[in-house]
Formats: structure tokens, sequence, C-alpha cells
């Protein structure tokens, strides 16, 4: 409803706006009749493609990420922003070779654009925002919520999310039994056990978790999230439980039942798409001009010693799924017979080529492969197998908080601190990726990207 909202009232405004135009560039002139302008190849182009191009200026700003309950001043300001960004294109792309001599013309028509997009855009979309919020107050939408418990905690938590639920969106469907000895069930809605979540979250269509358990210690809460976040639903938990495992509270909820996400980053939405553009454009990018790289590596591989040329392990990435990761091998074939090992100064697994090629990082070259799938993105924390996630939730929990983001090509804390030949070594570097969760921004990822190229060409990589 909100794309063809937003395509069908953008068309209306760049039509009106052709009328101004003709007006207040004295075209009568030049075409004869308001018609043979509007019908001029130019202005018909016009009237397909910016529409079409402000659709991706909509979604890149992140206003289709999130469509549920949508807050009516953020709506507000990237309604306008989004006009803004449109009209600013619009001049450079279609105005700019047709500046006239008299300024004010120029900026009576960027004003009349914008205030058309604006007039007809925004209207729009609060009347659908409008038709959905009465849905979900009529509980024809909802989020179909499972809360995590059998205690009082959770009857209590059931008993304040179905007093919010006109304004929160949220639908309780069912109790998680997290094995409480004393149970509290305050509402006639079914218990389930961890043994059959998938199929309930397949069956009740849930969308999301909410953690409400007497034993809130952190090994317990530990334990449930990480039994929750794999399975792609939103985990909330409540704000004094998050400060408890994370010293950090952040919420945007004002007025329904406060609840942290621990499923979702402190990242803006439009943040996430620029990101997603970002690498898919240089991920393609990057694989052409290293394929001729790539190939002489993988000769050279062949030639140094015997085995594949690509190595494939699998690691954790974001919500801790499991994917495969590429890299060009630079130990000796089967280097990990017996367990998973960490790499040390001096390893005598490495080959001769594979020193070369892990000090200047050109064995992550075939990453950019992962990129372009989606795995990762080019900045981000680095992705780890499960052996030593396991061990990382056992002496930190806040380490659930990294699988809120794709996992990166390069990270805060491999320019900060590098490769890591130990568990402690992981967390120190750790730290440095919770930081970047919190200040995730197109900015630090630039900056992050020069240093990593900077330790690429000095050679500072192991």
């Amino acid at each position: 409803m909100y794309i063809v909202g937003d395509f069908l009232s953008t068309n209306v405004a760049v039509c009106l706006f052709a009328v101004v135009r003709y007006y207040i560039d004295e075209l009568s002139a030049h075409f004869g009749s308001l018609q043979n302008y509007l019908m001029h190849r130019p202005v018909m182009e016009e009237q397909i493609l910016f529409p079409l191009g402000m659709l991706f200026v909509y979604w890149l700003s992140g206003y289709y990420n999130q469509v549920f309950m949508k807050s009516r001043l953020q709506e507000l300001e990237r309604t306008i922003s989004n006009c803004f960004v449109g009209t600013v294109v619009f001049f450079f792309i279609a105005l700019i070779n047709d500046l006239q001599p008299d300024r004010v013309r120029s900026y009576l028509l960027m004003c009349s654009l914008f205030g058309f997009l604006f007039v007809f855009v925004y209207p729009v979309r609060r009347f659908v925002s409008y038709v959905g919020k009465k849905r979900v107050e009529k509980g024809m939408w909802a989020i179909n919520t499972l809360v995590v418990g059998c205690g009082k905690a959770a009857c209590d938590m059931v008993a304040r999310i179905e007093k919010s639920r006109k304004v929160m969106g949220y639908r309780v469907v069912g109790y998680l039994d997290a094995g409480e000895d004393e149970k509290s069930l305050c509402a006639d809605i079914p218990v389930f056990g961890f043994d059959e979540l998938e199929d309930v979250i397949r069956n009740y269509d849930i969308k999301a978790f909410v953690v409400a358990v007497d034993n809130r210690s952190p090994d317990v809460m530990r334990g449930l999230i990480n039994k929750l976040l794999p399975t792609g639903c939103s985990v909330l938990i409540s704000p004094d439980t998050y400060e408890m495992l994370t010293t950090r509270i952040r919420t945007s909820n004002v007025s329904g039942e406060p609840l942290v996400d621990l499923s979702s980053s402190n990242i803006s939405e439009s943040t996430l798409n620029i990101k997603r553009v970002f690498d898919v454009f240089f991920s393609i990018v990057g694989l052409v001009l290293s394929a001729p790289v790539i190939a002489i590596l993988a000769i050279c591989i062949k030639f140094d010693s015997p085995g594949p040329v690509i190595f494939r392990q699998e690691r954790v990435g974001r919500h801790k799924k499991p994917f495969m990761m590429y890299k060009l091998r630079s130990m000796v074939a089967d280097a990990e017979n017996n367990g998973p090992t960490l790499s040390v100064a001096n390893d005598s697994r490495v080959t001769r080529i594979g020193s070369v090629m892990r000090k200047y990082r050109l064995d992550e070259l075939p990453q950019f492969w992962n990129v372009l799938r989606g795995d990762m993105s080019f900045v981000g924390p680095r992705p780890e197998r499960e052996h030593y996630v396991k061990m990382l939730y056992e002496r930190i929990p806040a380490y659930s908080l990294i699988q809120q983001v794709k996992p990166g090509l390069t990270s805060w804390g491999m320019v900060k601190y590098g490769y890591a030949s130990n568990v402690d070594e992981m967390i120190e570097r750790l730290r440095y990726d919770l930081i970047y969760l919190d200040n995730v921004s197109i900015g630090i990822d630039i900056k992050i990207l020069i240093y990593t190229l900077k330790t690429v060409l000095t050679g500072r990589g192991i």
C-alpha cells in the first residue's frame, strides 16, 4: 500500500509540476500548447522515470523497512527529507541545463516540485498509516508473540502487553516454558516447549518473543537468548534485564510497554539500506578487479602445496545463522585434524605463499562473493566458528549483540587489534566491535575501510 501510494502520488506531483513549469518558463512560444509540451518526449520520460527513481529514494531512506505502527513524527521527518532529496536530484538531472537568467524562476521551480511532492505524498502516507493503525486497534493486524516464561514475571508481562495491545500491536498467542519451578499462568493460552519451537513459529506465524522469566541471572538469560536469536524473530527483554547484560539501555517506545529488541541493532534503516547498496556495488567491482589476482594466487597455491585452492569454512552470521565463508587456502590441507585451532605467530601450518597472502590479507579476496550474496557486509564484526562462539558466550554475555548485524570483511576490531590467537584476544577485539554497534554510520565504515586499506598496503595484516 505504501509503495503503490507513493508511486501514484509522485506521478501526480510530477505531472502538476510539468504544468507549472510550462507557465513559469513561458514555454508556450516554443511548444504552442500545454498538450504539446506534456507530450514532448523528455517530459514524458521524466513522468515515467522520476517516480521510479523516487521509489528508490524512498526505499533507500528506510521508509519501507518497518511499515508496522509507524511513528507520526518520524513519518513526517522522513517524507520531508525524501521530497527534498528528490527535488535536488531532479534539479541536477533535469533542470541544470535549463537554468534561466532569472534565478527566481529556478528557485520557484524547485520550491514548486518540493511542494507538490510533499502535498501529495505525505497525505497518502498518513492515510495508509491511519488505516494500519485502526486495523491494529481492532485486532485485525497484530504481531503474534510468545512470552518466554511461565512464572509470575511472565504472567505480569502478558497482562501489561494486553493492556497496551492497541498501542504496540503485540498479540500473545502462548507461553514458552523456560523451566521455572513454579508456574503462574494468568491467561487462557497454550504453553509450548522449546522442543516444538520450530513448529510453533511456523504454525502460529510467530514474529516476536518477549523474555520474562523469574530467574534473570546472566547465565539463564544468555542461554535463552542463544536459543531464540537463530529463529530470526524479534527477541524483546525488559530494560533492567538488558542493563544487567550490557550496561546500556536503548528503546524508542514511549507509549507502550518499554521493551528492548535484542535482535535488531541501533542502526537507522537508511544506513542499513545504504550499506547494502554499497556492499552490492563494490563487491561486484571487487570481484571483477580481483579476478586476475585470485587466478595468479590460485596457481601459486597449487604449486606451493597439495590441496584445494579455495578454503571453505562454516562461520556464524547474523542471528546465529551459519554460512559458508570462502578464503584462498593459506595453510596446509587438513590443518585442523585435531580440532579448531587459531593461528599463532610463526605457525608451521601456514604455507610459503600463505604467509604472503595473510600479510596483505589477499586470502580474504573470495569473501567479496560472501558480501555479494548477503552473508557478510564490507564492515562488521568478524564472523567466528561455532566452537569459539560458544566460548565467547560463556565469557561475555554481550557477545549476543554481535549477531544483530551482518559480519564483515573487516571491522573496527580488526584494524585496531588485528587477528586473535586465543579467546582472551578475541574478547579484547570484541570490545571494539561492541563500540562499533553503538556508532554505526557510513562515515565510520569509510574510516574503517581506509584504515583496512592502509593495513593491506603496508603489509601489517598479521
